[in-house]
């Protein structure tokens, strides 16, 4: 899972919580972009606390270091998180194109994609327990360097267990690295600058994907005219996303700590908060569409190449407007939920990405295909960072991390489902029948968010509630 995305973001074929992916799997982490993710709506992530509820002398020592050390803190930290951004879009690009050439079938792919969401799934809240102890920057370093050692074993293994120990390692640095995500930038920025501070995380990894994904479609060749460094073609573009994530390390060395408050959420009280009211309704979407988004997402990038016999190159090239043109339309979102509301543009934009799936799945003409795949990922993608902030109005303030975990730790699971199920329905049935199982999720978790949450945000809005804020919380 090696997609950058969160919760709730589909990432649109690059490497696989969050998303973000603003959520790693073996592809790096949910549909672009973990993110679907990963790619990448802002979410709380378990452990992120917000500045307004820290008091007294801490709490002033705290906004004295953001006033003059903050902006320092943020622009090493997005500048690693570039890098790590372009690293994921290349590597999300080639990795399933790898396995195959290694000769692995299509069920070992498949698990392959699913063992790192079912690590997030078994660290991702002690992680998150741990990130408010040690701090954030051992954290961030320290999944920084596991991700660029499991790309090595990735991209030089040859047998699954090698191949599956270094995806296990990218899976659980991604946990670690991303669970402080929005902890970090939280602390480090006032209130009234965390909304524009979020919105340019974001903007840096759609456009960073687009980067990585219009130079990664070069890289075979490229790496075909000098010889390969590794078992097969696709190695050495694999091994290049290791070098950037050991360069992604060096500016994080250079944070410096943010004092926070003592933490006062224990695992228990998240136990606790997972069965308040509308926790279970809110997480059953992430569910279906996690296993929507991994049932074909990690794997468009075969299905163009074996359908429609794409080149290299052609591929990075579509992926790359995919991202492009998603990062347009997701600042359209919010113009559009002023006028019918969050949850019907979460309903209205996902329904219309769904028929461009279907039809993507049902041409037999690549730029028809093509002109679908591009639709279909910024529809899906656009709207939902409006389904985050609306679940995030659903509890209060105290509760908002913990519930974003418990949410993301929904999102990994159905990721894991559909993931491992991908390589069985691939190999009995066919490419086409992943793509038309995905289109079923999605229909029936957009359907139901509809259905359980339409009125309550017709009467937010009618309230005159804020519609959307662009932040996360």
């Amino acid at each position: 899972m090696r997609q950058i995305a969160l919760f709730g973001c589909d990432p649109g074929g690059a490497r696989s919580g969050s998303t973000f992916a603003p959520p790693h799997t073996a592809s790096r982490c949910g549909e672009r972009g973990r993110k679907e993710g990963p790619f990448r709506s802002a979410i709380w992530l378990p452990g992120a606390q917000a500045l307004p509820g820290i008091h007294g002398q801490e709490g002033r020592a705290m906004r004295t270091l953001q006033r003059s050390s903050y902006t320092r803190n943020v622009r090493l930290f997005l500048v690693a998180l570039a890098l790590h951004g372009l690293s994921s879009a290349i590597y999300g690009l080639w990795l399933n194109l790898h396995l195959l050439d290694l000769g692995y079938s299509r069920g070992i792919m498949g698990v392959l994609n699913a063992l790192p969401s079912a690590i997030v799934l078994g660290i991702g809240l002690p992680a998150g327990w741990w990130a408010d102890r040690v701090g954030r920057r051992p954290m961030l370093i320290l999944g920084g360097l596991l991700m660029a050692i499991g790309t090595v074993g990735v991209g030089l293994g040859i047998s699954p267990l090698w191949v599956g120990l270094g995806v296990g390692l990218i899976g659980t640095g991604y946990s670690l690295f991303f669970i402080v995500y929005a902890p970090f930038l939280t602390e480090n920025a006032s209130e009234a600058e965390r909304t524009r501070l979020f919105a340019l995380s974001s903007a840096i990894l759609f456009w960073a994907g687009f980067l990585g994904e219009w130079i990664g479609g070069a890289l075979p060749d490229l790496f075909r005219t000098f010889g390969p460094v590794g078992p097969t073609i696709y190695a050495g573009p694999i091994l290049l996303t290791a070098l950037l994530d050991f360069l992604a390390v060096l500016p994080l060395l250079g944070i410096r700590e943010v004092p926070r408050a003592s933490p006062r959420t224990s695992l228990a009280g998240w136990r606790t908060q997972a069965l308040w009211d509308p926790i279970v309704p809110m997480a059953i979407p992430n569910l279906l569409l996690g296993a929507g988004a991994a049932l074909s997402v990690p794997f468009l990038n075969v299905y163009f190449h074996e359908r429609y016999q794409l080149d290299d190159q052609t591929l990075g090239v579509l992926f790359a407007l995919t991202s492009a043109v998603t990062g347009f339309a997701t600042l359209l979102a919010p113009a559009i939920a002023r006028w019918i509301g969050r949850i019907a543009t979460v309903t209205l934009t996902q329904g219309l990405s769904i028929g461009f799936l279907i039809g993507m799945a049902l041409t037999d003409q690549a730029h028809l295909a093509a002109l679908a795949m591009v639709l279909r990922g910024a529809l899906m993608n656009m709207a939902s960072p409006l389904y985050t902030e609306f679940c995030m109005e659903q509890v209060p303030a105290t509760g908002r991390a913990a519930v974003s975990g418990i949410l993301n730790l929904t999102w990994e699971a159905g990721w894991m489902i559909g993931a491992a199920l991908s390589g069985f329905l691939q190999q009995q049935y066919g490419l086409v029948s992943m793509l038309l199982s995905t289109a079923a999720l999605y229909g029936v978790g957009t359907l139901y968010q509809y259905l359980a949450f339409a009125a309550r945000d017709r009467v937010a809005v009618a309230c005159g509630k804020q519609v959307f804020r662009g932040q996360i919380s």
